[in-house]
């Protein structure tokens, strides 16, 4: 490990071969502290000490910790110049930082192609390890998801090169969200139950819709890893207490919770299952 001199006076940069001698170090040595910024230049990771936590800004986070919120409301913006001064360091190493923790400026050719990489690792770890109970999976899905975000916003040419057109309807979920990571995450959990059939224009609490057929679940993302869960009939959204379909409400909660999601409690007036998507962790 070595340290290095930075802008900030009371911020250091800490340089390490391995996140997992980052992590290890953060928790033994007294040279580390608070908001200090991490260099893994080998993985190409950087991020910093989060109180006694270390976590990556980077897309790639090896053993380091992520972070579910922009780094810009962490603690009402307490560590927004470990964020200013990780981004240094991650441009004069060539890496992005995630598109949620990145400052709004253009990023370089180096940090474009090093997050095509990125996707492309990820991407194949997905496809050929589909395990949403994996949590090696859920991350290379978290990557991945990330570098897409990050390269639709800065690389047209690649965002037009991998559009695909969107289906008129999808099973479970409107067409719109088919590639949400959320919704992707919440359908392996609701596997073997009926799926609905939904379009973007379906409205399942519009009592003068007259999508009859429409029976199953529904997905929607909320943001931020949550999911809103319903149980359709008749194209309707179905509380808890209506019978017969309501209770099936009460099986799409179990679910959630025997997959380790973190969800809140069914009402008798509850309309959807609202459950919070488990997150990678370093």
């Amino acid at each position: 490990m070595t340290a290095s001199p930075t802008p900030a006076p009371d911020l250091r940069v800490h340089h390490f071969d391995t996140t997992e001698e980052a992590y290890t170090q953060t928790q033994c040595s007294d040279d580390i502290r608070d908001g200090d910024v991490l260099v893994i230049g080998p993985e190409k990771v950087v991020g910093f000490l989060r109180e006694a936590w270390p976590v990556a800004l980077t897309v790639r986070h090896g053993e380091l910790h992520t972070l579910n919120i922009p780094v810009g409301q962490l603690h009402d913006g307490k560590y927004a110049s470990s964020a200013l001064l990780a981004t240094e360091q991650a441009r004069e190493l060539g890496v992005a930082l995630r598109d949620d923790h990145a400052p709004d400026v253009k990023p370089t050719v180096r940090e474009i192609g090093d997050m095509i990489q990125v996707s492309a690792e990820a991407a194949a770890h997905v496809s050929g390890d589909p395990d949403a109970e994996n949590p090696l999976w859920k991350a290379a899905l978290d990557r991945m998801t990330h570098a897409h975000v990050f390269l639709r916003k800065h690389h047209p040419a690649w965002a037009e090169a991998t559009k695909v057109s969107e289906p008129a309807s999808a099973k479970g979920h409107a067409p719109r969200h088919a590639d949400h990571p959320d919704v992707l995450a919440a359908l392996p959990v609701l596997d073997g139950l009926r799926a609905a059939p939904l379009t973007n224009e379906h409205d399942m609490g519009d009592h003068s819709d007259t999508d009859l057929p429409v029976h199953g679940y529904a997905i929607e993302p909320r943001g931020r890893g949550l999911i809103a869960a319903y149980w359709l009939h008749r194209g309707l959204a179905r509380r808890r207490d209506d019978h017969p379909d309501g209770p099936l409400l009460e099986s799409v909660h179990a679910r959630f919770v025997a997959a380790g999601w973190a969800v809140e409690p069914l009402r008798p007036n509850s309309v959807c299952v609202f459950a919070h998507r488990p997150q990678p962790t370093g």
